[in-house]
């Protein structure tokens, strides 16, 4: 074996280059990241007096709040280890990929709707969907659930979590652990509908062997986008949704 080789092994062998004290500085700066998207939201909307509605304010806050997470990971990666975001968090993967993961994120929305209708999911009042009162806020809300929404949920679940986990306890675990959490997240957004939170587990865990199988964030970022984008279409074309996106 070259010395290159063993380099490379060392290097694979050594990934994450992160640990638990890192989650413990990630979850501190969550205060601070909050308080900081108040801040800026409401500077936006008082500098360039857009008079912002509802959907407008609740929107950019939710943006910003995205944006200050990945400060915050670039801060534990690149100031504290001395990492590139990106790479370090596996966004990269090949285009030609798409061609499959695509139709994947199509097909995972439609089983997770199909199974939703099985289980008799009940409507809820999401929060999100009553913001679409115009054409401006419903163009907002389609582009932020395909595009900013899952590469900050991806990120910080398959980029930065995923992996700690998997070298803590196995795959399994950090699919599992990741995913729960992941619905958690949405608990409010869905009333805690036990139907709804066993929904979007599976969608997570399909995220997370879509992280795994590909070896690649980027990748389950973008079966993500597709997922929540198809179910954001069907509630246009239905007027509601009955199953759960993230």
């Amino acid at each position: 074996m070259t010395p290159v080789e063993t380099s490379d092994t060392a290097i694979a062998a050594a990934e994450p280059f992160w640990g638990w004290i890192d989650v413990g500085w990630f979850l501190a700066s969550l205060p601070l990241c909050f308080l900081g998207s108040m801040i800026a939201m409401r500077s936006v909307d008082a500098v360039f007096g857009l008079g912002m509605s509802v959907a407008g304010r609740l929107l950019t806050l939710q943006a910003f709040m995205y944006v200050m997470l990945f400060a915050a990971l670039w801060f534990i990666l690149e100031l504290r280890h001395n990492l590139s975001l990106w790479p370090a968090l596996h966004f990269p993967f090949a285009w030609r990929q798409a061609a499959g993961l695509i139709p994947a994120g199509f097909l995972l929305a439609l089983g997770v709707a199909f199974l939703g209708a099985a289980l008799h999911a009940p409507d809820v009042d999401n929060p999100l969907l009553r913001l679409l009162k115009d054409p401006l806020s419903t163009a907002l809300v389609g582009l932020f659930a395909s595009t900013l929404g899952p590469a900050a949920e991806e990120a910080l679940f398959r980029g930065f979590l995923q992996p700690l986990i998997q070298k803590t306890a196995g795959l399994a675990a950090a699919i599992l652990s990741t995913s729960l959490l992941f619905a958690a997240l949405h608990g409010p957004q869905y009333a805690w509908s036990w139907r709804h939170l066993l929904l979007l587990s599976l969608a997570s865990i399909a995220f997370g062997l879509t992280r795994a199988r590909w070896n690649s964030t980027g990748a389950a970022t973008l079966v993500h986008a597709v997922y929540n984008m198809t179910f954001f279409i069907g509630f246009l074309l239905q007027g509601r949704t009955f199953a759960a996106h993230g």
